[in-house]
């Protein structure tokens, strides 16, 4: 259940969303070299003259001004540049924020969940209130070293999905609502010019925050079924290193590596989803345990079809993606680079020592904390300068599902009228 302000931490998520503007080619189309075509027309009409037909990338030559009483007006070309300017500072814009707010605000929920599934004091405490049989204190003391060393571990993998699901769903979503407000809108009621597949979903506040609200399952279920494969690599990993071994950090991090070489295949075979978004029978499940305040939020039950189809084509689009390879590749770049992060902490803390394996464990322990902190989260941090992860969140942002059949094609994709369009990042 959850007990947060889950509303408006969405919120925050769907500002950011719709500043994050979309798909380039609506810009060609729709964008500023429409408002563009307007005034230069308004200014002809001004000067007596009927409105000429202006190419995308020309303007019709007006009649003859003084510049140094006018300014002559702005080019199409001009505009076009402006235009793409104005995306690429959006979608900084929606990569900051999921940076530096929305990822960060899921951390402790996700760190709560892990050290339920970890937590490794109750068998300290065991073991220190005494009377327990020799076999009894190996057989802790050997739980003890699995369940660190797995908290660690689950960690590095939990922290990576969560903020590339996170990432995912603000430029969906944010590409949806430009499409939404530049096309579904007054101005443009007959939408000819789009294909199909072209069309945006429309979607109320309600379905918006519904799908925003996806983004918590990864923290409050996605740990539960990755620790049983976790723990089972660490087992094949740690279970013939002795606790009395003295161990420096370069053999810590080695065990880390076999772990981690471990995971990889059984994640890859079951697929990313089912730590990230409940399965299609369990959806309903997962709308009535979400709790949202009052003021017209969303209730159980309270979906109409529109939002119904809103949040199927979203979930559906989301699926798409982390089922993709360019996920997959940017997921074992974070998950690399937050062993990173880890491997420098355990550096820093060791300081070159060796300490026998029993009293690492702890230690060991703790780097999940690291790795999960909400303030001045290093892992976030570097994640948003990988270039794997710019790559997926470019795509998803300008071109769409990087998997629908026509579209992007690593820095390309073909519009409905048959053009291919160079993607601006």
């Amino acid at each position: 259940m959850i007990n947060w302000n889950r509303r408006r931490w969405a919120a925050v998520a769907a500002v950011a969303a719709s500043g994050a503007a979309a798909a380039y080619y609506v810009y060609d189309r729709w964008g500023k070299l429409q408002e563009a075509r307007a005034s230069l027309q308004e200014l002809e009409a001004r000067d007596g003259k009927a409105p000429s037909s202006i190419e995308p990338a020309t303007v019709a030559p007006a009649s003859p001004r003084n510049p140094a009483s006018e300014p002559e007006p702005t080019s199409a070309a001009t505009i076009q540049q402006d235009a793409d300017r104005h995306l690429v500072t959006h979608f900084e814009s929606v990569q900051a924020i999921s940076t530096t707010t929305t990822t960060p605000s899921l951390l402790p929920m996700l760190l709560q969940s892990l050290t339920r599934n970890t937590d490794h004091k109750p068998l300290l405490e065991l073991l220190r209130q005494g009377g327990m049989a020799a076999v009894e204190k190996y057989a802790a003391w050997e739980e003890i070293k699995v369940l660190t060393f797995t908290r660690a571990v689950a960690a590095s993998w939990m922290v990576s999905l969560l903020d590339l699901m996170n990432r995912v769903q603000l430029n969906i979503l944010g590409r949806h609502l430009y499409l939404q407000s530049n096309i579904l809108d007054a101005r443009h009621p007959q939408h000819s010019g789009l294909g199909s597949r072209e069309q945006p979903l429309q979607m109320t506040q309600r379905a918006q925050e519904l799908f925003l609200a996806y983004a918590h399952y990864c923290g409050e279920r996605g740990v539960e079924p990755l620790i049983p494969i976790v723990k089972q690599a660490v087992t094949d990993a740690v279970s013939n290193i002795e606790l009395t071994t003295k161990l420096g950090a370069d053999q810590v991090l080695q065990m880390f590596s076999d772990a981690h070489k471990r995971v990889a295949p059984e994640l890859s075979r079951l697929g990313f989803e089912v730590f990230l978004l409940p399965s299609p029978e369990h959806r309903q499940v997962w709308h009535s345990a979400a709790r949202f305040p009052d003021n017209g939020a969303l209730q159980p039950g309270a979906l109409g079809g529109l939002d119904d189809d809103a949040i199927d084509g979203l979930l559906t689009e989301v699926r798409q993606i982390i089922g993709s390879a360019k996920f997959g590749v940017a997921l074992k770049a974070a998950v690399q680079e937050s062993a990173k992060v880890a491997a420098d902490e355990l550096h820093n803390e060791m300081k070159g020592e060796e300490k026998p394996l029993a009293k690492l464990c702890p230690r060991v322990a703790e780097l999940a904390n690291k790795l999960l902190q909400r303030d001045d989260n290093e892992c976030v941090s570097r994640f948003a300068n990988l270039p794997e992860i710019q790559r997926l969140s470019a795509t998803v942002y300008s071109c769409g599902p990087v998997l629908h059949e026509g579209h992007c094609s690593r820095h390309t994709w073909t519009t409905a009228s048959g053009r291919t369009k160079a993607c601006p990042f």
